[in-house]
């Protein structure tokens, strides 16, 4: 099994492309939906790691599929978890990265934050309950135990990923590096990005959303708003 890439349509060769990668126990198909709004900007791609085997093998796999994918400009979304594979994928990409935009998350250097080992230490109905405090799971899961014994392991799963990861010094990324959070969220507060400043060249843009972890849920265009500035502000030769 490979990593996989979907696209909502086929672009021409060259143009720009956002890959998209989804937190704990998400669908990166879900970001592609947001295609209709950036239409002429970017092309939305969905990311699918081939499976749970750790974040390093998952992170490297999705850098060589995307450096197989096009020679277009290539811009990375992640949101949570998916924020921090993006920028380990960045940093794998190198120069070949045009930006990275970085949603519901602490600046890599904070990871594992405790609470992020101690969900991943839990179970049932324990899981269920950290998670629905900040929205981790639809209602429908959170009134279904049938679906939660379907869902949650790969939520889980998840999160031992992010429990083991390991940060490691590295080169400032020389890409363009956008932040985005809600205002509400628990998990991130405005203390938590300070360390980003030292992983790109330039100063990372902060944006901030009305809403929680989910702010998108309720206010997609906030996260639709930063791709295209950022894939708009591309130099000419890049497109």
């Amino acid at each position: 099994m490979e990593t996989r890439l979907d696209m909502a349509r086929a672009v021409p060769a060259g143009w720009p492309r956002t890959y998209c990668f989804a937190h704990a126990g998400g669908r990166a198909q879900a970001f592609v939906d947001w295609q209709e709004a950036l239409a002429g900007v970017t092309a939305l791609v969905a990311v699918t790691p081939a499976g749970r085997t750790g974040i390093d093998a998952v992170c490297e796999q999705a850098a060589e599929a995307i450096a197989a994918d096009g020679a277009g400009p290539i811009l990375l979304f992640g949101h949570s978890l998916g924020a921090l594979i993006a920028f380990e994928v960045a940093r794998r990409l190198g120069d070949r990265t045009a930006h990275l935009i970085a949603s519901g998350c602490v600046a890599p250097s904070l990871h594992p934050t405790p609470l992020m080992v101690e969900v991943a230490a839990l179970e049932g109905q324990r899981l269920t309950d950290a998670l629905a405090v900040y929205g981790g799971l639809r209602p429908e899961i959170l009134a279904d135990p049938e679906l939660q014994e379907f869902i949650l392991p790969d939520v889980r799963a998840d999160f031992r990923m992010v429990a083991e990861y390991r940060y490691r010094p590295a080169a400032a990324l020389s890409c363009g590096v956008s932040l985005i959070n809600g205002v509400d969220d628990p998990l991130v507060r405005p203390a938590d990005l300070e360390d980003w400043t030292g992983e790109s060249r330039d100063e990372p843009e902060e944006f901030w959303s009305e809403g929680g972890h989910f702010y998108f849920e309720n206010s997609p265009e906030a996260v639709i708003d930063v791709i295209r500035r950022a894939a708009e502000a591309l130099p000419v030769e890049l497109i």
